[in-house]
């Protein structure tokens, strides 16, 4: 039986974030600092904080859940970057959509903010539908995209996960590259894995993030499982886009039995912070048979540092779900300034959206402490 998972987590190109929101020639500059901004400042509704976390829930949940494109009345799956314009954070967003009921069609979108919060469509989605072939080894999914821009090549590279569940089920990694993020094509050699067949003993789940190598190429990082069945972190590394090696040395195991996260992961993202590594991920307990494959239960959010080289987990759940049962299917991460962006996909009243949050340890530890949380004007 496959296992699946229906996933919503870099300098850019900056004249292709003017012409994305209204198709002007305008010149902007590249600011090669970190910006810091309050994002309170800029945002209509303000920021509680999550219990007594270094979480702030932003109070105008969700941000994003379908944008009235009659493509797209179901958003599938959400992928961000952001990228210093004018000494201010630009926000991207990448995302797939169904009309209607529609459970074997899909289109990419592609939209833009400039504070995280209200988006806006660009005019020329959809920007990548599914296969004409329905035979097509994705012809029925693109889920669980990770971005990235490549600075190297001068284009934003996509990873994907795609699956034909017909016939004996196609399912693999796939990649597709854009010079300016609107126009994306797949590449020849897709897919880049295949994730029908296991790789000396480790049968791969999905994608669950993707950065740049340290030098060149990529560091991804895929949820794989052996014989236990729990699906947990691996990476996968390309020295180019054509060009991915799964590797079969787990980084980030599963809870331990009797955990909330004891059988693994459906997403996770990791952001650096003061010079500390972070991964947020969504770790789940159980799983659903749909027959031809099985999707993730009771997922909620977690976190881990990275201590002397080992991912520690922080043992509770991190309270920022929306349901008891727990629904979180995805989260992205970002770092601006002094503080790490979230965007975590779950449960709004039925319906799957995406909400933003802030992770912010500064404000935290100023309140605990009694100080005054100052303002950065």
């Amino acid at each position: 039986m496959r296992q699946l998972a229906r996933v919503s987590i870099p300098l850019s190109l900056v004249s292709v974030l003017a012409s994305a929101v209204a198709g002007c020639a305008q010149d902007y500059e590249v600011i090669p600092k970190p910006v810091d901004v309050n994002p309170g400042d800029i945002t209509d509704c303000g920021f509680t904080r999550v219990e007594d976390t270094a979480f702030y829930r932003y109070d105008c949940n969700p941000v994003f859940t379908t944008t009235g494109e009659d493509w797209a009345d179901t958003i599938r799956g959400t992928t961000f970057l952001v990228t210093d314009v004018l000494d201010h954070p630009f926000y991207q967003l990448w995302y797939t959509g169904v009309e209607g009921t529609a459970t074997d069609e899909f289109s990419l979108g592609y939209a833009v903010s400039a504070e995280g919060t209200d988006w806006t469509p660009n005019p020329q989605n959809p920007l990548l539908h599914e296969p004409e072939d329905r035979d097509a080894w994705d012809a029925d999914a693109m889920d669980g995209m990770q971005v990235v821009w490549d600075p190297n090549t001068d284009q934003y590279v996509m990873l994907y996960q795609g699956y034909n569940l017909g016939g004996d089920t196609d399912w693999g990694l796939g990649a597709a590259i854009s010079d300016d993020g609107v126009a994306w094509r797949r590449i020849e050699s897709n897919p880049v894995v295949n994730l029908s067949e296991p790789v000396r003993g480790v049968s791969y789940c999905w994608p669950l993030g993707l950065t740049l190598g340290d030098i060149a190429g990529f560091t991804g990082y895929v949820a794989g499982a052996t014989a236990t069945g729990h699906c947990e972190v691996y990476r996968i590394n390309a020295a180019n886009v054509s060009s991915w090696t799964p590797d079969t040395d787990m980084v980030f195991p599963a809870g331990e039995r009797g955990t909330w996260d004891d059988e693994g992961y459906a997403s996770l993202a990791i952001a650096d912070l003061a010079g500390d590594r972070h991964m947020f991920y969504v770790g789940f307990d159980d799983w659903e048979d749909h027959g031809t494959y099985r999707s993730a239960m009771h997922p909620f959010l977690g976190m881990a540092t990275m201590e002397d080289g080992v991912w520690v987990r922080q043992p509770e759940i991190v309270p920022v779900n929306n349901t008891a049962e727990g629904a979180v299917s995805a989260v992205a991460a970002r770092t601006v300034g002094t503080r790490i962006h979230l965007w975590i996909t779950d449960d709004y009243d039925g319906v799957s959206a995406v909400g933003y949050f802030l992770y912010d340890p500064d404000a935290a530890a100023a309140e605990d402490s009694g100080e005054p949380v100052e303002s950065d004007e």
